[in-house]
């Protein structure tokens, strides 16, 4: 026997099949994985990727935005401050995506280690365009870091947003995995701005999985295909588990997009 757990998340299915002393035979382990501070590191940054790439792909479409917040170079802030300002324009932003259009649903993550300090967030697209937004953040930091004579020069408004469009594969693996790897190095930190990996509103889908116990002694190596959708190979895995040292197989699917005729 071996368990199956099937998470459903926008445009992509997970499945992901391991053994389990608890039920059947036992199953021979493989290599012993001696759980050091390192390996159970590494364990748990692959398992904050998979939950994140879960909700990222559960919440978000293309259009949507991988946003990044900086500051200008001559006037950073302290870590305390960049974090009084995450909270301050998260507030409000809430404000104006009530107001302007669908409810705000965020994760963000502040980066800082090695690097200016500077905010990621994933938002949704406004239908109107991302310019109020924008003007937002700039009005925050004219306001905190800028006299009104330097306000009325406009010094504080000549910021670039190097923000990215989500694709339209509703696959936001490699995002998750990017987010993610920003703060491995800070989040630990007696000064981090963010005690977790990411911050996240709590009106976001967080997709659970269905578990299924399989009477079967195995499974096939490779995965069967799945009507309708492809398999992401850079996001799916088979071999040992970092967590027991057992067989597990790991399948991300991706529903095919479908392209609408163009008439002439």
């Amino acid at each position: 026997m071996y368990i199956r757990k099937t998470w459903k998340a926008g445009r992509t299915v997970e499945v992901k099949k391991t053994y389990s002393a608890r039920y059947g035979k036992k199953i021979p382990r493989g290599e012993n994985i001696k759980q050091t501070s390192e390996a159970q590191e590494a364990v748990n940054y692959r398992n904050a990727v998979d939950e994140l790439r879960r909700i990222l792909n559960a919440n978000y479409k293309p259009g949507d935005w991988h946003a990044v917040f900086t500051y200008p170079n001559a006037k950073p802030p302290t870590p305390l401050q960049a974090k009084r300002d995450k909270e301050r324009f998260t507030r409000k932003l809430r404000e104006m995506y009530k107001e302007l259009g669908p409810e705000l649903k965020y994760v963000q993550s502040v980066e800082y280690k090695h690097k200016r300090i500077h905010h990621h967030m994933v938002i949704p697209n406004l239908p109107g365009g991302m310019e109020p937004v924008k003007r937002l953040w700039k009005q925050l930091l004219a306001e905190t870091y800028y006299t009104p004579e330097e306000q009325e020069r406009g010094e504080p408004l000549h910021l670039r947003f190097p923000w990215s469009p989500l694709d339209d594969s509703g696959q936001y693996g490699e995002l998750a995995e990017y987010l993610i790897k920003e703060t491995s190095q800070s989040y630990k930190d007696p000064d981090a701005i963010c005690k977790r990996r990411y911050s996240a509103s709590r009106n976001l889908i967080r997709p659970k999985p269905e578990v299924e116990i399989i009477d079967a002694k195995t499974w096939k190596k490779e995965a069967p295909e799945r009507k309708g959708y492809y398999i992401d190979k850079n996001a799916s895995f088979e071999g040992v588990s970092m967590e027991n040292g057992l067989q597990m197989q790991a399948t991300v699917y991706v529903e095919i997009a479908r392209v609408a005729r163009m008439r002439c």
